[in-house]
């Protein structure tokens, strides 16, 4: 069951994923080159991909965002999520020469995510606290257990390296909101403090802790939380602004 809200026009969907097959049949080098240009075009318009417009992009796009793929119609966290007028489901997005990009394709959120690897995220932003902050829910599904032994019908919990995964994105995610769009993982480390359970729904928060003179780079930090309220992993990174480290080197 795959919810994508009303996300995109099925013809939209159609074309991104045709797009996505015909990607798959490049060679690696040709995309990383073509990815390296992307990027290198990018930048001398930083001016455009400002956080008040990345914001104001996702508060756009909120009504359309994805709504997840491995949670059940009558999730009582999402419910809860969006029953709170104070809360905007809001999407992943990235600058293109187009304008920021809704991305569908990322390695712990989005249906493929969901289907292929098990791990499927909802993002939120409650508009009642400062941009320095999100929250939203995650599942772990069958793939993302760390051992499944199908002759004896037994699955382990979530894979400690899903988790992590999903906090270095949340960490991530939130430092764009607020501070740059050019931000990435310079150092991040994780402690898993319970296991995490297959098919239970858990929610997270990340927020940004502090931020460098001149924005080189901020501090974030996250939790993941089951649903008796324990806190079940939490993670801290320091997020790195490309673009002003770019700066610095040429200077």
């Amino acid at each position: 069951r795959i919810l994508l809200s009303a996300m995109a026009p099925a013809t939209e969907l159609a074309a991104e994923r045709e797009a996505r097959e015909k990607l798959e049949l490049e060679p690696i080098d040709e995309i990383m080159k073509v990815s390296a240009k992307h990027m290198a075009e990018l930048y001398p318009m930083a001016d455009r991909f400002t956080p008040e417009r990345y914001m104001a992009c996702l508060l756009d796009k909120s009504p359309t965002a994805y709504a997840g793929t491995l949670f059940p119609e009558d999730d009582s966290t999402l419910k809860r999520f969006e029953s709170n007028p104070n809360m905007k489901r809001i999407p992943k997005l990235y600058p293109t020469k187009d304008g920021f990009a809704t991305v569908l394709y990322s390695f712990v959120s989005g249906p493929d995510a969901a289907v292929h690897r098990g791990i499927d995220v909802v993002y939120y932003l409650d508009t009642s606290k400062p941009s320095k902050y999100i929250t939203g829910a995650v599942r772990f599904g069958l793939k993302a257990s760390s051992i499944i032994l199908p002759s004896y019908g037994y699955v382990a919990t979530a894979h400690g390296g899903c988790c992590e995964a999903v906090l270095d994105d949340i960490l991530g995610t939130v430092v764009r909101h607020c501070q740059s769009v050019w931000m990435a993982t310079s150092d991040f480390s994780a402690k898993l403090r319970k296991p995490v359970p297959l098919n239970e729904t858990l929610t997270f928060e990340a927020w940004v802790e502090s931020t460098a003179s001149k924005g080189l780079y901020s501090v974030t930090k996250g939790k993941l939380v089951n649903s008796r309220g324990e806190v079940v992993a939490t993670g801290e990174a320091k997020m790195v602004d490309t673009l002003v480290l770019a700066s610095l080197m040429a200077a």
